[in-house]
Order: structure tokens, then C-alpha cells, then sequence
């Protein structure tokens, strides 16, 4: 699958801004095993490329979105074009509802 390596990063990324847990910008690289320019680099992509509105708040050093919205389907769907459950594209269980 293309791109599968990006895609589990931002998810990364999602998931850290949603719990509040990124901390400064050193600690958000070290969570994500990457150089502090590489994870300024990606920040500008996603906020250019892909419209995350990931801010910043220096007071508590933590990164948030600046609305409620749910931005990871939207990013599933501009990056593979057609939306694809979660659990394909990170090799977890889907859970499957009853009818």
C-alpha cells in the first residue's frame, strides 16, 4: 500500500494532538522517533497539503486542533482518494456490528 508509513504517522499524530499528550516540539519529534526539522516539516504539510488546523499553545507546550472536527477520514480520503476504514490501513481488527 502506498504512502503506508506516512499514513501511520499522521495517524500517530492525530492521536497524540486528540489526547493533548504531544508536548513541546523536542518532545512531539521524540514521540514520533524523528528530528525536531522533520516533525516542523510534516507539521507544515499537513496544515498546507491536507488543511489540519494544528495550533500551538506555548503556555502548556501541547498542539491542538483549532476545532472539534474529525480530520482523519478526510486525510484517508485525500491521500488514497476513497475513504478505507482504519483498521485496513493499520492492520488492527474492524469491528463488525450486528445487524
Amino acid at each position: 500500500m502506498p504512502h503506508t508509513r506516512f499514513i501511520e504517522t499522521v495517524k500517530r499524530v492525530d492521536d497524540l494532538i486528540k489526547r493533548k499528550a504531544t508536548g513541546s516540539p523536542t518532545e512531539m519529534a521524540a514521540r514520533l522517533g524523528c528530528s525536531e526539522r522533520t516533525w516542523f516539516n510534516l507539521l507544515d504539510q499537513l496544515k498546507t497539503d491536507y488543511q489540519f488546523p494544528i495550533m500551538y499553545c506555548r503556555s502548556y507546550e501541547y498542539y491542538y486542533y483549532a476545532d472539534e472536527m474529525p480530520h482523519w477520514n478526510d486525510f484517508i480520503v485525500k491521500v488514497l482518494g476513497n475513504p478505507v476504514p482504519t483498521s485496513t490501513l493499520l492492520d488492527t481488527p474492524a469491528k463488525v456490528e450486528a445487524d
